[in-house]
């Protein structure tokens, strides 16, 4: 992992941590790779130190079952993308994006799937700790890591499934069939393993981390869970026995604001460049690399790469000509996107590849399906980022910028106004200011307005538009267009599209966990 170490004797972190979400029939047949044991392994600071890593790793993993980069299946989700590609290739991602998700969708299933193999890695190193030989400082920050990301992998399991089993422990096989909790525990426990986190996580930036988790990257994920959670179900949360309010998440971000250190980039489009990761404005971000050069399609995650350039990037045709290599052109951006932009706002041209601004315009494009003429711009095949070995496809090293500092900055604001303290035009402005815009009123509507396009294409519009209310997000992705863009290649069909309100948003509770379970998890409303 970049930054934060390359995996060591991955097969066997592979056997000691997936835990109890995955089969172990892989490993049957096996011959022993290494005499360690879960009962044996945790004893050592190294121990300890390559098990975190193993949590960490997860952040990675995109490839489970189909292709499911997190935040490009939330721009599919969402009006900013529609799935493009080749539907033949990707239905589940057609599904998605028409939300009409069947209960037996893969990408959905590798999601699930995915969260719970992080968490029950991060759960068994937590149990673990008190066996380990290490100084005490360092146990204190490898539970505040462990913690941060267990809260990390819930986050993403809640908002996006609504109704999951929590488990705090590792599960013995006796123990796999787990209720579904309430949200509101989930949250709660998110709050509290954020809230306990903080005190040990460095108050660095990622680059003197080395990438890994540190104290402003806690609060402003908390703020971030606060702000979810507070829009679709009007509560506050309760981190143990403290009240997380709006008040106490804006003093978080106030925090990160004025004691962090973190500051917004000069140049916006240097946000997504190689020599600015783990940048200033970076306040989390999930490490991607070519350095361990892979080639195994069957096993994609054991690799270090991000697939969401290879999806994103265009069909080039002739890549010599162009600044980028070919891609599968998944996740094609909207003209409602492109048009959200005001029209001096370089933002745009930093955040959408237009087919005109290629060498060759659209004759070097293989045509993919819902062909909008936009290509994303920030996660795509640059050859900046093209990778020095192994499978092209498998390989590339972008990061992803989880959280900048303009989304703290724009979360201030929104809580600001939520509680009526501060100036909650001073963030707001401050955003704009960098982009040679002018101020605006500090309202909701200019807030959410702001984060569309300042966040574009990074996977924050989908959660922005369900905490806004099942309406609003209902009239943003339902499309009933009567003729298309100029740019546009395909029928009304391909394009038209409608959200369906009784699922209010979340996915389907996969179908084979349902099976395993003999009925104990039920299926969401809607399916």
């Amino acid at each position: 992992m970049k930054n934060i170490a390359k995996k060591t004797s991955t097969l066997l972190l592979a056997a000691l941590f997936l835990g109890a979400s995955t089969s172990c029939n892989d490993f049957l047949d096996l011959d022993p790779k290494d005499t360690r044991t879960e009962d044996n392994f945790y004893r050592t600071q190294a121990d300890a130190t390559e098990a975190l890593i193993g949590v960490y790793d997860v952040l990675q993993w995109n490839t489970l079952s189909g292709f499911h980069p997190t935040p490009m299946v939330l721009d599919i989700l969402s009006d900013d993308s529609y799935s493009g590609g080749q539907p033949s290739s990707e239905p589940n991602l057609l599904q998605m994006d028409r939300h009409q998700m069947l209960t037996t969708n893969g990408e959905i299933y590798g999601l699930w799937r995915r969260n719970y193999i992080g968490i029950a890695r991060a759960n068994t190193l937590l149990h673990r700790m008190q066996n380990i030989d290490a100084p005490e400082d360092f146990k204190k920050r490898t539970i505040a890591e462990a913690k941060f990301l267990r809260a990390h992998f819930y986050l993403d399991l809640v908002r996006f499934f609504e109704n999951i089993p929590l488990h705090l422990e590792p599960l013995a096989p006796s123990d796999y069939n787990q209720p579904q909790a309430s949200p509101k525990a989930v949250y709660d426990q998110i709050a509290l393993d954020l809230t306990e986190a903080m005190p040990d996580l460095p108050a660095s930036d990622l680059r003197a981390s080395m990438g890994r988790a540190t104290r402003w990257s806690a609060k402003a994920l908390l703020a971030k869970t606060y702000l979810f959670h507070k829009g679709v179900y009007n509560q506050d949360l309760q981190a143990g026995g403290t009240a997380v309010t709006a008040q106490v998440a804006l003093q978080h971000l106030n925090d990160i604001i004025t004691s962090s250190g973190h500051d917004l980039l000069p140049n916006y489009a240097d946000n997504f460049t190689r020599a600015n990761e783990f940048s200033i404005e970076s306040v989390w971000e999930i490490s991607y690399s070519d350095d361990n050069p892979w080639w195994d399609w069957g096993y994609v995650q054991g690799g270090e790469g991000n697939m969401q350039p290879q999806q994103q990037g265009p069909r080039i045709k002739n890549t010599a000509t162009e600044n980028y290599l070919a891609g599968w052109s998944t996740a094609t951006p909207t003209q409602e996107l492109y048009n959200a932009f005001e029209a001096n706002d370089p933002r745009r041209d930093a955040t959408i590849l237009a087919e005109t601004e290629l060498a060759g315009g659209k004759d070097n494009l293989n045509i993919g399906y819902q062909h909008t003429g936009y290509f994303s711009q920030k996660y795509t095949t640059s050859k900046e980022y093209a990778p020095s070995g192994g499978q092209l496809e498998l390989n590339w090293g972008n990061n992803y910028r989880a959280i900048r500092f303009s989304d703290v900055l724009l979360m201030a604001s929104e809580l600001m106004l939520m509680t009526g303290t501060g100036d909650a035009q001073a963030p707001l402005t401050r955003v704009r200011a960098r982009v040679g815009l002018g101020p605006v009123p500090a309202t909701l509507d200019n807030i959410f307005r702001e984060r569309r396009v300042e966040l574009a294409l990074e996977g924050h519009r989908y959660w922005d538009l369900l905490r806004q209310g099942t309406a609003a997000a209902s009239a943003a992705i339902t499309v009933n267009k009567t003729t298309l863009p100029e740019n546009y290649e395909g029928s009304l069909t391909d394009f038209n599209l409608q959200f369906n309100t009784a699922r209010r948003g979340f996915l389907p509770i996969p179908q084979s966990e349902i099976d395993l379970s003999a009925g104990v998890l039920k299926p969401n409303a809607g399916y």
